[in-house]
């Protein structure tokens, strides 16, 4: 069959099949309406046959319909591009989307989640109820404060030498350029790493993460660091309990104290 032969029809709707590189499904092509809106775990409609794919959009068509009833009671926001967790906490419903185009869930969906810093749990959630952890980036910042503390003084003298060479030589060594030394030191930690998992027909786990904060390079500061990680750590309080309140209403909630079991 040539480049301008005759196409093969869509294999859901014998409708016709447009583009240059159109959707395939277990080796069959199908048009863009049939294959509409896709929001599956990475790679799972590769490995789709043609009736699994159909019976995934009878469950697309059912799931579009809460969308309908979303009354949007809460939003919590990762960042302007960054994830959104829409919270439908009369309906108890969930949805990883703004405009409610990707897959809605039930409460009754969540089996569990859990929140951490890097891989220290912060929050944990299930039908047994919310187990808060206490974190330990207050602790590791009061540790590094003394090297950015000696940072800032060694920088303060470099720039005050600099000063005076640069009074006693004018305008003479101007192409003198000294670099000042940035502060190295990593932050207490990366990110903060959400997962939550599903009974659910298609969604086994659904991951995303939270950038943590970082410290100045030029003029690091404790105060600083710790404002933006509250604020960060703020969001995933938020995010724990409207996930508690859709999956597991009136579950208790438990203080973990440091070195209790898990």
């Amino acid at each position: 069959m040539g480049l301008f032969g005759k196409k093969e029809p869509c294999a859901i709707c014998g409708g016709k099949v447009s583009g240059l590189f159109p959707a395939k499904i277990d080796g069959y092509r199908v048009c863009s309406d049939c294959y509409g809106k896709v929001d599956l775990p990475d790679g799972m409609e590769k490995a789709m046959t043609l009736e699994e794919f159909k019976a995934y959009r009878q469950f697309r068509e059912e799931n579009r319909r809460l969308k309908e009833r979303f009354q949007i009671t809460r939003q919590i926001d990762f960042g302007w591009l960054d994830d959104k967790f829409l919270f439908d906490q009369t309906n108890r419903l969930l949805c990883m989307d703004k405009h409610l185009n990707k897959t809605i869930f039930e409460g009754r969906n969540i089996q569990s989640f859990v929140i951490k810093e890097d891989r220290e749990p912060l929050f944990e959630g299930s039908a047994s109820g919310l187990r808060c952890y206490t974190s330990s980036v207050f602790d590791r910042v009061t540790a590094i404060a003394p090297q950015i503390a000696r940072f800032r003084m060694q920088a303060e003298m470099q720039r005050n030498a600099e000063r005076i060479l640069d009074r006693l030589d004018g305008d003479h060594d101007n192409d003198s350029y000294r670099p000042e030394p940035g502060f190295e030191i990593p932050a207490p930690f990366e990110k903060f790493h959400i997962e939550i998992r599903f009974d659910h027909p298609y969604w086994k786990v659904f991951t995303t993460y939270m950038n943590g904060p970082v410290f100045d390079r030029d003029v690091p500061d404790t105060n600083d660091y710790l404002r933006e990680y509250n604020q960060g750590a703020v969001i995933m309080e938020q995010l724990a309990k409207a996930l508690m309140e859709i999956a597991f209403p009136g579950a208790p909630e438990q203080l973990v104290k440091e070195g209790e079991n898990l």
